[in-house]
């Protein structure tokens, strides 16, 4: 499922239309009449992303937007508002209420899908972040203390150098940030050794318009720069580049050109998101990598497992979805390190790991909490997929003994695994009796000749 949406809208005919186009790309969509009954759906479906009418019957809508980022919990969900004509003024004004981005009405399917694409994309990778954090924070592993941030560094890279020269001076005294510029061409070739910005603003060449949507592909590629914001300025002509350019990777798009006021508030945005996820993505590698990390495999060990297992099932639970929770086992392991001697067995131990971690999404839980036992928990999975993820994995071990270094012999390895769901399906189990259940599975397959997968439970 691309996530949960939830749309505000008086008029139940541009309701019911936007829904049938959200549901035919496989949202899950829900819907309110007004503010009052979006505020009781906002508690009960904590949707991933707001689509709000420019004009509610009971309530200002950009009052409304502000009423959102006040609720727990959501003050970084995306907010995006419907209006029916282009307006600068309220477009500024709606950016500095805390409104997420302004599409104006006919929307183009295209273009509407690729803005809540990289909407969403963007929230699941905070949240996720912040889910780890948390588990950090139980632990007593998380840092508390705010570090020093330096002024945040724009660069804008724009075709020539007369927009460059113009674009930083009107942006000067409207950012706190330090600019810098950089032609088009010159950004390409250097983006791999620059100094990394903060954020990289891109100006759509007239002439050469895909050289932006190049530039921008070699950012996201980039070890050093993937985690930059961008932004993307667009003229009216180029507007068919929009979607190209979110699937591509930008943040942010202008669509009618350069507004040193627009820009200002897009790029203090940008800013904040990034400082946030550089925050959470250090607060979870400093503090895991010690402590909660298994020496041998590289994984996750027990001590981090569990507790982060728990709040796997307290977001399922909360979000109405399900997880799933494999035990897996290493069969026959001890006449590994019978016949071929410890050192082999580690290596064993490290190719699995190795396997599992390269085959599982990066949202997924898989940890060595034993010998040559591991725990793997996938959020927001249905029972059939869990099913095939788990016997690819039993099938990545079969078809390819592990090869040990400086010697011609290969170990054939096969794996068991004991699985169940929880979450929305079975929101009374705890993780103790979902571990337990996948326990007994794992028992069962052992049971009934190995290397196989065997579910404790089905949902109904």
């Amino acid at each position: 499922m691309p996530g949960k949406l939830l749309i505000v809208d008086s008029i139940a005919t541009n309701r019911i239309v936007l829904k049938v186009r959200l549901s035919a790309a496989f949202y899950e969509v829900f819907q309110a009449s007004d503010a009052h009954e979006a505020k009781a759906l906002l508690e009960q479906s904590r949707p991933d992303l707001v689509l709000i009418n420019g004009h509610l019957t009971d309530c200002d809508s950009l009052e409304f937007c502000a009423q959102i980022r006040k609720l727990v919990g959501f003050a970084h969900v995306p907010i995006v508002l419907l209006v029916a004509k282009p307006d600068r003024a309220y477009r500024i004004k709606a950016l500095k209420a805390g409104v997420t981005d302004v599409l104006v009405r006919p929307l183009d399917d295209l273009v509407l899908l690729a803005r809540l694409r990289s909407l969403i994309r963007t929230h699941a990778s905070a949240e996720e972040h912040k889910l780890r954090e948390s588990t950090n924070q139980v632990l007593g592993l998380a840092e508390q203390v705010e570090p020093f941030q330096s002024q945040a560094r724009i660069l804008l890279a724009a075709p020539d150098a007369q927009t460059s020269v113009r674009w930083k001076a009107h942006l000067r005294p409207m950012v706190p940030f330090h600019l810098a510029t950089q032609l088009l061409g010159e950004a390409m070739g250097a983006v791999r050794q620059m100094e990394v910005p903060d954020v990289f603003v891109i100006a759509v060449n007239e002439n050469n318009p895909d050289l932006a949507l190049r530039l921008l592909a070699e950012i996201r590629a980039g070890k050093s720069t993937r985690h930059s914001g961008i932004l993307v300025v667009l003229a009216e002509e180029h507007r068919r580049l929009l979607a190209d350019a979110l699937d591509l990777g930008a943040n942010d798009v202008m669509t009618e050109g350069f507004d040193p006021e627009e820009m200002a508030l897009r790029l203090s945005t940008l800013v904040q998101q990034k400082r946030l996820a550089d925050r959470l993505r250090d607060n979870v590698q400093t503090g895991l990598q010690a402590a909660v990390t298994d020496p041998l495999t590289g994984l996750f060990n027990r001590r981090y497992a569990l507790p982060h297992l728990e709040r796997i099932s307290k977001q399922a639970v909360h979000l109405k979805r399900h997880f799933a929770v494999f035990l897996v086992d290493l069969d026959h392991f001890k006449a590994v390190n019978d016949q071929y001697g410890h050192a082999a067995g580690d290596a064993v131990l490290a190719e699995t790991a190795r396997r599992m971690r390269e085959n599982l999404r990066p949202v997924d839980l898989v940890a060595r909490i034993g010998g040559e036992e591991f725990l793997v928990a996938l959020p927001d999975i249905s029972a059939e997929d869990a099913q095939a993820f788990a016997s690819r994995l039993c099938r990545l071990m079969r078809e390819r003994p592990v090869s040990l270094k400086g010697d011609e012999s290969s170990i054939p390895v096969t794996m068991s695994i004991g699985a169940t769901l929880g979450g929305a399906c079975r929101t009374d189990l705890t993780v103790d009796r979902l571990i337990s259940e996948a326990d007994r599975a794992l028992y069962d397959a052992k049971l009934h000749g190995r290397d196989q997968v065997r579910f404790c439970e089905m949902p109904q």
